[in-house]
């Protein structure tokens, strides 16, 4: 039997199943979509999500929750925005705004609750989570703003103005890697140069994130001006089911598209490198059918700088030491 109003029931399988009306046709007649997994939580939260984007809610009924509210406020964002900052959106909202608020009437929300319920959600007195740092924190308080702001503006509640003190952020920014160090990287990178080791100097020397060296294909390179043209990157994101997909996207921002001057040294070195390699072959993985992704190149990276004698960081601290060599030499 299905719970009551959910139009969810315990198959003979062992399994849950969710219903849903997906579409109709030009006769009325209904089209119905349909949830599978074998935890009833998963379930409901999935049918959630399936009827938000049917359109299934009247978001003018007075019994709507926050978690309908939210699941219908982030589908309006899905082709407004890229996958992966979707995928990241929905993570944040089912791991930490949800498991707070999921329950709550729309019709019920109050400045004084939700800056409480905030602090729940920053420091949660279950365990859930551990306590959010500055930048999560400020994350999970932005998008409850959006969300207060886009029901405000079909008139589901009042505009509010949510004030909350967020924990004091902490500079864990890795110090950049000193001349020193940026020398004996160079020499590793020289003496036997491959593509993977020549990464470490696109992000050295170019600035360029780990993700947009992952993109990279030899088509991107043009050898003979002795530029390169950053097109995409590459990443890996939740399917919100439990698994994870790469996605090849365009990169982080607009002005992340851009043409950059190569170093004649490092120009020299792409050069013997490119051999017969087709302009569709991936840089890194010198495959035509996928590109490498990055936490595989993360580890790379490590063992690279290990090998290299070079104090491990993270890969982001590369592209730092090329935005503080650009400030000394001045040309930011």
């Amino acid at each position: 039997m299905a719970r009551r109003g959910e139009n969810i029931r315990k198959r003979k399988d062992g399994r849950w199943e969710g219903r849903y009306i997906k579409a109709r046709t030009p006769e009325g007649k209904v089209q119905w979509g349909y949830v599978y997994g074998t935890v009833y939580a998963e379930v409901k939260r999935v049918l959630i999500q399936r009827k938000a984007e049917a359109g299934f809610y009247n978001l003018n009924q007075t019994d709507l929750t926050f978690e309908v509210l939210a699941e219908v406020w982030l589908y309006s964002l899905k082709n407004a925005i890229k996958e992966s900052t979707y995928a990241h959106y929905s993570y944040t909202l089912h791991k930490y705004l949800l498991p707070v608020l999921s329950k709550v009437p729309v019709a019920s929300l109050e400045e004084s609750f939700l800056e409480q319920a905030m602090q729940q959600i920053i420091t949660p007195t279950d365990a859930s989570h551990k306590p959010l740092g500055n930048s999560s924190a400020r994350e999970c308080l932005s998008m409850l703003r959006r969300i207060c702001k886009y029901a405000a503006h079909l008139r589901l509640i009042r505009p509010m103005e949510l004030e909350v003190a967020l924990p004091k952020a902490l500079d864990k920014i890795s110090a950049p890697l000193s001349p020193a160090e940026q020398q004996r990287l160079h020499q590793y990178v020289q003496a036997n140069p491959t593509p993977r080791k020549i990464g470490l100097l696109l992000g050295l020397e170019l600035g360029l994130r780990i993700g947009e060296i992952c993109g990279l294909q030899w088509g991107d390179f043009d050898l003979k001006l002795g530029t390169l043209n950053i097109n995409r990157t590459v990443c890996r994101i939740s399917c919100g089911n439990g698994h994870t997909k790469v996605v090849i996207q365009t990169p982080k921002t607009r002005t992340s598209r851009r043409e950059i001057p190569i170093p004649k040294q490092l120009s020299l070195m792409l050069k013997k490198l490119r051999g017969s390699a087709s302009n569709a072959a991936w840089f890194l993985s010198g495959s035509e059918s996928k590109p490498t992704e990055p936490r595989c190149y993360r580890k790379s990276i490590k063992a690279f700088l290990k090998q290299a004698t070079v104090r491990q960081v993270p890969p982001h601290a590369l592209r730092h030491t090329f935005a503080t060599t650009c400030l000394q030499a001045g040309a930011m």
